[in-house]
Parts: C-alpha cells; structure tokens; sequence
C-alpha cells in the first residue's frame, strides 16, 4: 500500500539518529509450541509503527519508542488475532482459528486489518508461499476467490486476469505499493517470482478512489521480502519435468544500523514442445532504517525473463493453425524503485511521503520482424494521517504521476516512433471510524485530473490531437459490523481507466473518455464450532461502461468517429467461501464463484459491437469456478493438497481472434500434491506433483496448459537473534 508525506520534513531525515527501545516476545500456540512466520505490528493511533516476523522459535523484536496509545497486534494464518498492550517483554498464545488476516492492507489509505475492513481482501501470507513451493506468484492466486486468470499455455506464457468478470487491463498491479501496470492498464502476471515474496494483498472492487486509475476491478499488491532484526538466510534449489531449473538465495539483517534485505532468483524450463522455453531471472533489495518517530525505507526490484512463442498449437477448430512457431521470442525486463519516509509527529500526527518509479521493456520477435513496447512511470505522492480522536481517523493526500508510452506500431506521418505521455494529478481525502468494538466505517473521495499531451498526425486517419485534460472523481463507502460471531461487509465504489496508446493511436476521436466501473458487494461472515469454522458469503455486482468499442457496418451511426464510449457490461454473482481449523496440524480452505457476465446493447443502439450479440456472456470468464486447499503439518511432515476448477468459458478462435469466431472452451480441474519434510539445521526436502490427475485442458483455447509435471528440491532456512 502507498505511503506519503510532507516535504519541509524530509530535511530533517537524519537529524534524529538514535535507535529507538526494543519490544522482544514469543508468539505460541494454545500447545506452547512456537508459531513461525507470524505478522507482529506495533499499531499507535495513526497506523503501523513497527512491524516484524516471527522466527521459526516464535520470538520477534520491534524497535519502537513508549506509547501509551500504542497496542501489540499478531496475526497468523490459522489463529485468531491477538491485540494486547505493549510491554518490553511479551508472551503471545495464540487461539486457532481458520483466521488469514493483516493490518497493513490494500483497500484504504489508513492501516487497517482486512477483518475489519468491508471490501473484500484476501490476504497470502508468508507460511502459504514459504510451504506450497510454487515458483511463481499467479499459482498462489489461482485459489482466491472472483479470481479467474486465462494463460496462453507453458510456464510464462501471457497471463490475463479477470476480477469478478471485469477485463484483463481494469486491475492495479502494486509491488510494494509501486504501481507497476501498463500505460492505459493491463499486467502480465507470468513473471513475479515467489521467492522475493512476503505476502500478497488482494482487494476485489473498483479502488480509484484510494489508488486513482486502472483500479476498476481491483488491486493486487506483492509485498517483497523486509529487513528483519538478527540474520536471515534462505536457499532453494530444485529440479523437475520439462528439465526445470530453478534456485534462490534471500538474505537479511543489520549493517550499520540499516535493515538490508536481499534477493536472487532465477527459473528455467525447455517447456512441453519446441519453441516454449522460458527463462526468469529476478534481484530485489529492499532497505530501512528507524529512527526515534521516523522511517526510511528504499526498495529496487529487477526482473528479466524470456520465453518462446509457439503460437496456439493446441484445439484448432476454425483449422488455421500451420504449425508451431520456432522464430517468435518475446524478451521483458521490468524494475521498480521506490523512496519512502514517514515520521509521526506527535502521537496523532503522521506525514509521508513516497517518491517511485517504474519501468517495463517488452521486445517481440517474429517471422515479421522485431516489435517492441516501452512503458515508464514516475510518481509522487504526500500524505497526512490525522487521529481526530481514538475512533476517527482521516487521511488527506496529493499525487502526482507522469507516464509515457512508446511502440513500434504507434508512429508519426514520417513513420516515426513517437511517445504518448500522460500527467494524473489528484487529491483525496479518507475517513475511517470506529464505533466501539462492532461497527467499522470507511468513506473516501479522490479528484482526478489526467491530462493527455497532444499526440500528432499519423498522415492518414488519424488527425493531430491537441492537449486533452479530463477531470473525474471517484468515490468509495465501505462498512464492516460485528455482531456475535458475525461479520456484515459492504462496500460502494467506482474506477476509472483512460484510454491505452493503441486507443489513442488508432482512432481518429480526439475525444476519448475513460472506461468507467461502479460496483456494489454485500456479504455475512459467519464463524461456528468456537471458532473452528469460519464461512462468508458476498454478492457482488459489477456495471461497466462508457467501453471503447470500434465501430463499423451499421453502427457507423452511432458516432462520428472510427471508435467511441459506446459499450458497456456488466459481471454479478457470489463468491461463497469457507475456512476449517479443527486441529493444530490441519486447515482447510475452499470457495466457489458464481458469475453471470453479460454484453449489453451500445449506447443508442440495441446492438452489441460485432461479432459479439447482446446479453451474450464475456470472453473467458466462467460461470463457475472454485478451489479447494488443505494443509496438514505433524512432527516433521508438512503436506498440502490442492486444487482448483473452471467451468467451460466463450473463448475466441485461437489463430485470428474473434473475428474468425467464437467457440466453447471446456473446463477442467488441476489436482496438485506438495510434501515437505523437515530434515536438520534448517535444512528440508520437498516433492511436488502438479497436475496430478495429468489432465489436458486449455485455460486459453489453443494454447495447452502443462500436464503431469513433478518437481523435487531442498530449501535451507536460517535464522539467528540479534
């Protein structure tokens, strides 16, 4: 999640150098026996102070200064939250719950646990992605729910999300908080690595008003591994089908006062047939330092990956196809930098501010020739969070980001490549109270002025654009209230995406507006059996419009330009979801999704944009889908059992798009086996089976998914106190 604040402090950084007092703890289980990897926050009354994870002892250590308002709050996946006061030394027990909560979440400019938050957010934490051994972050998130991710075959092949029937290019793609989606929206999730992990927030529902655009249907963001008090070592190697390669190397600690994290990984694979090989190699290093009330924290991220392209060489029924593609190679190289400080000025007063940048490389080689994209993003943002009174807290900031896009296709009269640039100014204001222990309130506006640069002719269709400024605001109401062992959420809010380069390169409407989302969820959680069981069920309905649609034949006269904010459609259902934690050794998860997507008429017309007819269902997005997960941990034996389903989705013909038609796409269901064995000194064993069932389906029709496949390696982990 962002932080900010105000300039005139920056300048006193490091005038205040002296360490702060140190809280050091245990977190146990009911049994006494320690809880590993538990989230430890020192919570004051503007937001997080400290926080920390737990070693695999249970112990932790927070730097952080006597606070009379201040609490101690523990979270872990599998036990309930535990707020207590704090005290120089603490012993945490806690109570088992099928509980997965945070206190630092995306879904609000304020820190505040998911659980008490009305939207929907799911968190991943740091057990699940250490224990399940999955290389990459897109198979950690195929088992939240609303979440439906379509990949174009192999390992590292392009993969599109969809949020509660939204589109691939509506979500705001964060590492830790560096908006890292593309010019006009749109992330390939193939490449986040799991080994530079330490959560993943997810928050499904339009978040413009906290993040500004491209949050239409929700915002993701991967939180990368953090400075840690004392030494931390993890390695990784392993090995499997289609001659996987893959290793890892995180290290951590103090140097000269500062907490330095670091990351390397790296994966290979040759891939299931000729020409779909894939290559990921990633460096992270994130840096902090805490002074009396102050923080600075430094964060770089690179990636490079590579993957062969051998085109849909899978269901072919339009018969197309002419053979797999041995030449197209798709090269990316991403990074992320960001600069952040925070100081609280009294106990009720905190400024940040937060400076990032970000950077994506995309080249493609074909039998055509060589292609490339650019995308680069720079962003300011200032932030006061102001604690009115012990339940109400407010939060007001301004940001200011410059984008531009440069691609091969979109050029000049002269044929030269040109960039496409965009400055988004924006303010906005967050409330949030607390109306005793039970009800939870949160409401917040941001004003958005997006201004285009002008954009010249290309000779032919397209004339000179002049300067555009567009100004929109965007608000958000969220609510959570407890009752018993009850939980009501709910929450209202919009989103907005300006056009994509390709949008404004090929049309000749000077005028283009950007696509908007409203939506509305509502759900009860209900927990059973003294905590053991915890069921929810949300409803959640989603209405886009002014789409832009390209417009020919008939529907010429609906507007006079080439394409227009003329479409719109609408995704509504329910996601019911459970959670089980009847012993120590065993949780269990599983949710299910119900969706009815639907095409509706263009504006002024009864019409829906061709080859697509009205309330015909989305591309891709199923009906049904769901998965189920469960974790058993006894002595030295750690194991899980996964899987996850889709129902049959409309898809497109694999080698020409939908022009050349459309076509039923069948479900399928992925059965996975992952067992860890703890062996000594850290050191553990682990085996994987995925696709254990070594079904063949297609989430993108055309281009198969990998079958059987198993993999086995060892990971290290070691930890030292300070």
């Amino acid at each position: 999640m962002p932080r900010s604040v105000s300039i005139p402090l920056v300048c006193g950084l490091f005038l205040s150098c002296s360490l702060s007092a140190a809280i050091r703890g245990t977190v146990v289980d009911p049994s006494g026996a320690p809880v590993a990897a538990a989230l430890v926050s020192v919570m004051n009354r503007t937001g997080v102070e400290a926080q920390t994870l737990t070693r695999p002892d249970g112990s932790f250590q927070l730097p952080v200064l006597p606070d009379q308002d201040a609490s101690l709050v523990v979270t872990a996946p599998g036990f309930r939250t535990q707020t207590l006061p704090l005290a120089s030394v603490v012993e945490v027990k806690l109570a088992i719950a099928p509980q997965v909560d945070s206190v630092r979440v995306v879904g609000s400019a304020i820190d505040a646990a998911a659980s008490q938050q009305g939207g929907s957010v799911t968190v991943i934490p740091a057990p699940e992605i250490r224990e399940r051994n999955l290389p990459l972050a897109i198979d950690l998130m195929r088992y939240v729910p609303g979440l439906a991710f379509s990949q174009t075959g192999a390992t590292g092949g392009l993969a599109g999300l969809f949020i509660r029937g939204g589109y691939p290019y509506f979500n705001l793609v964060e590492i830790d908080g560096v908006p890292v989606s593309a010019f006009g929206g749109g992330f390939d999730f193939a490449h986040i690595p799991a080994q530079e992990l330490e959560r993943v927030e997810i928050v499904r529902g339009p978040q413009s008003a906290v993040y500004g655009p491209y949050a239409n249907s929700g915002v993701i963001n991967f939180i990368t591994r953090q400075p840690e008090p004392g030494l931390q070592l993890d390695v990784l190697a392993e090995g499997g089908t289609y001659r996987e390669r893959r290793f890892g190397i995180s290290a951590g600690g103090m140097l000269a006062g500062f907490g330095v994290s670091a990351t390397a990984s790296r994966m290979d694979t040759e891939g299931p047939v000729a020409n779909s090989d894939y290559r990921n190699e990633g460096l992270l290093l994130n840096v902090a330092r805490h002074f009396a009330r102050q923080s600075l924290a430094l964060h770089a991220n690179f990636n490079a990956n590579v993957n062969g392209v051998p085109g849909p060489w899978g269901s072919d029924p339009a018969h197309t196809f002419t053979g797999i593609d041995t030449v197209s190679r798709n090269r990316n190289n991403f990074s992320d930098y960001l600069a952040h400080d925070e100081i609280d000025l009294s106990e009720r007063v905190r400024q940040e501010i937060t400076g990032s940048f970000f950077q994506n490389n995309n080249g493609f080689t074909s039998p055509f020739g060589f292609s490339f994209n650019k995308d680069q993003r720079a962003q300011g943002e200032a932030r006061s969070i102001v604690s009115v009174a012990r339940h109400y807290v407010v939060a007001v900031g301004a940001s200011e980001a410059l984008e531009e896009a440069r691609n091969t296709f979109v050029t000049n009269a002269d044929f030269q490549t040109f960039p496409i640039r965009r400055n988004d100014t924006a303010v906005y204001f967050e409330n949030r109270v607390q109306l005793g222990a039970r009800l939870f309130l949160n409401a917040g506006v941001r004003g958005e002025w997006i201004r285009t640069g002008a954009i010249p002719g290309d000779g032919f269709s397209r004339p000179l654009f002049p300067t555009q400024t567009i100004a929109r605001a965007n608000p958000k109401l969220a609510a959570a209230y407890v009752l018993g062992q009850a939980r009501f959420h709910s929450s209202f809010g919009t989103g907005i995406r300006p056009p994509a380069g390709f949008d404004l390169a090929f049309t000749d409407n000077p005028a283009l507006k950007p696509e908007r989302t409203r939506s509305f969820d509502a759900g009860l959680e209900q927990t059973l059996f003294h905590g053991r069981l915890a069921l929810d069920g949300t409803y959640f309905h989603n209405r886009f419009y002014d789409l832009i649609v390209i417009l020919g034949g008939s529907l010429t006269r609906l507007s006079h330009f080439q394409s227009d904010n003329l479409a719109n459609s609408r995704g509504q259902g329910a996601e019911f979801a459970a959670r089980l934690r009847p012993a120590r050794w065993i949780f269990v998860s599983g949710s299910y999704t119900l969706l009815k997507s639907e095409i509706l008429s263009l504006r002024g017309s009864d019409a829906a944009p061709a080859p697509f007819q009205t309330g015909q269902e989305l591309v891709r997005r199923p009906a049904n889908s769901g998965a189920l997960a469960a974790s058993f941990t006894r002595g030295r034996v750690a194991a899980d059992l996964t899987a996850y389903f889709r129902g049959s989705v409309l898809d497109v013909e694999p080698s020409l798009g939908a022009t050349n038609g459309l076509f039923r796409n069948p479900g399928y269901a992925n059965i996975g086996i992952n067992l860890n064995y703890a062996l000594a000194g850290g050191l553990t064993a682990y085996g994987s089976l995925r696709n254990a069932l070594d079904r063949h389906y297609e989430e993108v029709l055309g281009f198969p998914s990998p079958r059987l496949n198993f993999v086995a390696g060892l990971k290290w982990a070691l930890s030292k106190k300070q």
